[in-house]
């Protein structure tokens, strides 16, 4: 037993240590928005390998559904879809993934009720009920859980609309653990940012993009997706099957 907790010990002080290696990330850009998704992992994390696609301007859609399941190593896979259709996005393969616990994700997407290419099954899988969908006028958005990660230092939580195609979405949830919503205190239907129900990936209907601290809010879902993956994903099987 003192060997398997020793061991246990050393794998945790290394996954704390090591940094992802292997990061895809498909989003959009326009009007000024939508590139801190790409800077906050860069500046975190210099070493590793980005990969990025857009959606608008440069429709790269099957471009990264080829990266997606063109290896088998990727840490964090990102999805930040708030202008581009996300019909021509590989849903299944993402949710075969996800399942799977291939590696830890992130996504929002204005499109989860009004295509059909199984973007609601994905949000379904991470723990989120139902999606209600809307645009303007520009709403409050609120932390529920001030002292979680994601949450840690955000003190602007307002949003700019910088386009009429621009869908932001409240969720209902099932084993889904929302930080953020769309009213002061915790109710059902109003979650925005949400833990998925594998404890590491996060499906949000609150655009970060176009956020007041977006930056800030980007640094901080990559840290709370990163804490401690590389154990949980790589090693924890047979560390418990050791006990």
């Amino acid at each position: 037993m003192k060997l398997v907790l020793s061991l246990l010990v050393v794998l945790v002080i290394t996954a704390f240590a090591q940094d992802p290696t292997n990061i895809l990330i498909y989003h959009d850009v326009s009007g000024g928005y939508g590139d801190s998704v790409d800077t906050a992992a860069q500046a975190l994390w210099s070493s590793a390998n980005i990969e990025s696609y857009t959606g608008e301007p440069s429709g790269q859609q099957t471009a990264f559904n080829t990266a997606l399941d063109g290896r088998t190593d990727w840490d964090i896979v990102v999805l930040e879809c708030w202008f581009a259709s996300t019909n021509d996005i590989d849903w299944a393969s993402l949710l075969a993934h996800y399942n799977a616990g291939d590696f830890v994700l992130y996504v929002s997407n204005w499109q989860w009720n009004s295509r059909t290419a199984g973007q609601a099954a994905l949000a379904t899988a991470m723990g989120v009920s139902s999606v209600t969908t809307f645009g303007s006028p520009v709403v409050p958005h609120y932390a529920w859980d001030p002292s979680h990660q994601i949450c840690t230092g955000i003190s602007d939580w307002n949003w700019a609309n910088p386009g009429l195609i621009t869908l932001n979405c409240k969720f209902a949830v099932s084993d889904a653990t929302p930080v953020s919503g769309w009213i002061a205190s915790s109710a059902a239907g109003e979650a925005g940012i949400c833990v998925a129900n594998d404890g590491y990936s996060v499906i949000s209907g609150y655009t970060l993009a176009y956020t007041a601290q977006s930056d800030d809010l980007w640094t901080n879902v990559y840290n709370f997706m990163w804490r401690d993956t590389a154990l949980s994903r790589d090693t924890w099987g047979g560390i418990k099957a050791s006990f």
